[in-house]
């Protein structure tokens, strides 16, 4: 069997719509080759042809200092349209702090864009089409992936206009789920990646994609492609489809994310303590380094040393870096208008309050 071949059957042996990888008895024909990229490229197309009419080459103008003077220039991103009436996702660091938003549809219409609200500490920004200018009451929108299915290994298609090259696309592999890239510092100083994980891929990602639709097969948003390495190749990594929607919802209500604060500095727990007293399975917990003064971490009765178990009814881990956007998720979303309860570990013992 040719290379070429067993390459081909298992490609198709990851497709849900074989039952078995055919390619494995001898085919001189080559027809089982034909069948098999047949479907794989009808898969693309579908996934293509659910989205490509909904993506969103954007051009945001910043002024930039150049031979001491302050000129205006157009850079290149991507977004696109989830709802109807055109609501645009896109990332913090292309529409965040742009002046203005010149945006061009799939069909090469152009118009203008109003931001509505942006998050750096998630790198998104949603922006909403003049719809207008373009004279419609509605555009064609995006769907975003509402179940938990994406797996390491499953097919993704990157869309957008990497290097301001408009309506490209990119097909690669789920390389992670959960990756931790630490928190990080866009251009302008502000950090992000602070409450998600990524999607790793190793469909291209390059400048100029930020923003853009990551798409399952079934032509859902199942990400918001948002950075790759220069320094290396096969390395994308896209914003999960979950934290996106949280975002969007809270932006599209309150046109900003507000987040709680609890005071506290917060540790991974040494592991001859990490474990409560009514757990006898994976590590959990927070190590609590410091309490603000007049905090309400100090009105509970927090101390440094101590170690935070559970909030609100979550247990907190840390023992992985992937754990630490999680448990800053679970701190940051706490409702700011009533009391939650908690456990504390303190010299061995459990101690719980609100």
């Amino acid at each position: 069997m040719s290379l070429r071949r067993l390459a081909l059957g298992i490609l198709s042996s990851s497709l849900t719509f074989f039952v078995a990888a055919s390619a494995v008895a001898s085919d001189p024909t080559g027809a089982e080759d034909e069948v098999s990229t047949a479907a794989m490229n009808a898969q693309i197309r579908r996934a293509r042809d659910a989205v490509f009419p909904t993506l969103v080459h954007i051009q945001p103008v910043v002024d930039v200092a150049r031979g001491g003077r302050t000129i205006e220039t157009a850079l290149h991103g991507s977004g696109v349209v989830v709802s109807k009436d055109g609501i645009v996702v896109t990332n913090f660091h292309v529409a965040g702090t742009a002046k203005r938003l010149v945006c061009t549809l799939s069909d090469k219409r152009r118009c203008g864009a109003t931001r509505i609200g942006a998050d750096a500490a998630t790198d998104l920004a949603i922006v909403k089409l003049d719809l207008a200018e373009l004279g419609v009451d509605e555009v064609p929108h995006a769907t975003f992936a509402t179940e938990d299915a994406l797996q390491v290994g499953d097919f993704v298609v990157a869309m957008g206009s990497p290097l301001g090259l408009s309506r490209s696309l990119s097909l690669g592999v789920v390389s992670c789920l959960d990756r931790d890239l630490g928190i990080l510092e866009l251009d302008g100083g502000q950090q992000t990646g602070l409450y998600n994980t990524w999607i790793q891929t190793d469909a291209a990602i390059n400048p100029g994609n930020s923003g853009g639709p990551l798409v399952d097969l079934a032509g859902r948003v199942v990400g918001i492609n948002t950075r790759g390495f220069r320094q290396a190749m096969n390395l994308g990594f896209a914003i999960p489809a979950d934290i996106v929607v949280d975002v969007m919802l809270r932006i599209l209500r309150d046109g900003r994310v507000v987040r709680s604060q609890l005071g506290v500095t917060l540790q991974p727990v040494p592991a001859a303590t990490s474990a409560t007293p009514t757990s006898s399975d994976a590590p959990h917990g927070a190590l609590i380094a410091s309490v603000e003064p007049d905090s309400v971490a100090q009105a509970a009765g927090w101390r440094a040393g101590d170690v935070l178990a559970s909030i609100d009814g979550v247990p907190l881990r840390t023992m992985f870096p992937e754990d630490w956007p999680r448990a800053r998720r679970t701190r940051a979303d706490l409702p700011i208008d009533r009391a939650v309860a908690f456990e504390l570990l303190r010299d061995g013992r459990s101690i719980r309050g609100t």
